[in-house]
């Protein structure tokens, strides 16, 4: 089976189960949900040993308040997050997505975690605005903190395009995350701001706003 066909498979599999939030027609009290939870989650794992420094200086943030892992053999992880972009010292409102990616092995359980993504470059926050982006690909990708929170090795390179944070015991291993999917979710920004509206439209011109993500922004003063 190629990567691409695990990917799909364990995106399949994480629907199909449940684990993956939502659905198309979600109403908006749904996107209200993930924000505060992406809100609180950023306040946790904010307080990880290392991070602040890069949570500062991050051209982006994307939040994932529940990354689950689960598997049977063939493995799948996932979850939906909000993405917020740094513009002159304040943060835009969020936009909606899924990130989903898949693995092979002996596994069996279930497993829950907070990440923060934190888009350190230019070239990461052009292609998340792309319909769709493969994490180790289309742009790299770095462990910031690991196990009680130790740092990756390639923690301050230059060439690292994103770095991911994580509450508590780590990331399910080093290499998880590459070949990870990140896309918008269309139908979650529409339910939302009530209207039509892409991501670059969302964080990067401000065309739409909402009451409801002070609670987000208000979590990310002072980063």
């Amino acid at each position: 089976m190629s990567r691409l066909a695990q990917i799909a498979f364990a995106a399949a599999f994480l629907l199909w189960t449940g684990f993956m939030p939502g659905d198309a027609l979600a109403q908006a009290a749904d996107q209200q949900v993930l924000v505060e939870k992406s809100a609180a989650s950023f306040r946790v794992v904010s307080l990880e040993k290392g991070a602040e420094p890069y949570l500062k200086r991050a051209k982006a943030l994307l939040i994932v308040p529940s990354y689950v892992k689960a598997g049977f053999f063939l493995g799948g992880e996932g979850g939906s997050g909000v993405l917020v972009v740094r513009k002159q010292g304040t943060w835009s409102d969020p936009a909606f997505y899924t990130v989903a990616g898949g693995s092979i092995g002996l596994q069996i359980g279930i497993e829950a975690k907070e990440i923060v993504f934190a888009l350190m470059t230019d070239k990461a926050v052009n292609a998340v605005m792309t319909n769709q982006i493969k994490v180790g690909a289309d742009v790299s990708i770095a462990v910031g903190t690991v196990g009680a929170g130790a740092e990756a090795a390639t923690v301050g390179s230059p060439a690292v395009d994103i770095y991911a944070f994580s509450r508590g015991v780590g990331l399910f291993g080093g290499g998880a995350l590459e070949g990870t999917l990140i896309a918008p979710r269309h139908e979650w920004n529409k339910a939302y701001y009530g209207q039509e509206v892409t991501p670059r439209q969302i964080v990067l011109e401000g065309q739409v706003r909402s009451a409801g993500a002070r609670i987000l922004t208000d979590s990310l003063a002072g980063f």
